[in-house]
């Protein structure tokens, strides 16, 4: 059985922490690791964490940073195992999680990255979408291609990457990496405070192959006050800095083309809620931004829209 490292930033999530761990315990592979990295906490998180006495639980602090990408890259930097797991704290483990994705990835020896199906549950537990990828037609799409078994899907890099490229729907919770083939410059993008795991997975899914496996084996839980309850306004700006990164990785123009679409959608997007704040000049800025990317009739009627109505 094959060492598991599972790496868990944390930040002021001393409500819900206790369930995830409970999760990743009662899986039925145990030969693992499970690496938290508290950011700088200010809750009762570090108690919580060390309220659960199994030995297999590593803890470590560092000063906060304002987001998980740091606490990702420290994990990295401590974990043993043979495939490593990032995991976030408020999310749920299915309990063969592990299991049937260390067998996914032993079947298959020329696969790095490994992600799975979720389901979508707010902080009580309450299911919202059973299937979160569903409606993701570029993945249903994508898994046309090898199979391997009847659940999962081999896939390579050079369709992999354009499929990341159109549409992210790899599943931060639902990934398992090959560590023998991490590099030092495999890392999470420190300078962004959301959106370094795309990016990660836009660089990583560039250069090697992948399964899909699908089953549902998580459940990732929105939560209000984190990232993902936020507004374009606050997390667009490191989406699309992620994006314009990622550029780097593209050597087709087709492809440069696409993440210059996607970044024009975001830019729509901030410009839509700056028009429901009713602040004119950043609606129309972010307008011309989008414009600018990829022309479209959407930005041109916000920013004519922006010219109005009065502040």
């Amino acid at each position: 059985m094959k060492k598991v490292s599972i790496i868990m930033p944390a930040y002021n999530c001393g409500g819900l922490i206790g369930q995830t761990i409970s999760s990743i315990l009662a899986q039925t592979y145990s030969n693992f690791e499970l690496l938290i990295v508290d950011d700088g906490s200010i809750d009762d998180t570090q108690s919580v964490i060390k309220s659960f006495h199994d030995e297999r639980i590593k803890y470590f602090h560092q000063e906060n940073h304002g987001g998980p990408s740091k606490a990702r890259n420290k994990g990295i930097s401590e974990a043993t195992g043979e495939y490593i797991f990032i995991f976030d704290s408020d999310d749920l483990m299915r309990i063969r999680k592990i299991e049937l994705s260390v067998q996914a990835m032993e079947q298959h020896a020329d696969a790095d990255i490994l992600f799975t199906r979720f389901s979508l549950i707010d902080e009580n537990n309450n299911t919202l979408r059973p299937d979160y990828l569903k409606e993701y037609f570029t993945l249903a799409n994508l898994i046309k291609t090898q199979e391997i078994d009847n659940k999962a899907y081999f896939i390579k890099a050079n369709d992999l990457f354009p499929a990341v490229v159109k549409s992210n729907f790899i599943g931060t919770s639902s990934v398992m990496l090959r560590s023998a083939v991490l590099t030092e410059s495999d890392r999470f993008d420190e300078s962004l405070k959301n959106a370094d795991d795309r990016l990660f997975w836009l660089k990583f899914s560039s250069k090697h192959n992948g399964i899909f496996l699908n089953v549902i084996l998580h459940d990732y839980r929105v939560v209000n006050s984190g990232i993902t309850g936020q507004g374009m306004l606050k997390k667009g700006p490191n989406k699309i800095s992620a994006l314009e990164k990622a550029k780097a990785y593209c050597s087709e123009t087709t492809l440069v083309a696409l993440l210059d679409k996607e970044i024009s959608n975001n830019y729509l997007a901030m410009s839509r809620e700056s028009k429901n704040k009713r602040d004119a000049k950043l609606q129309r800025l972010y307008a011309i931004k989008s414009i600018h990317h990829c022309p479209n009739y959407k930005a041109v009627k916000l920013f004519i829209s922006s010219w109005l109505y009065r502040v």
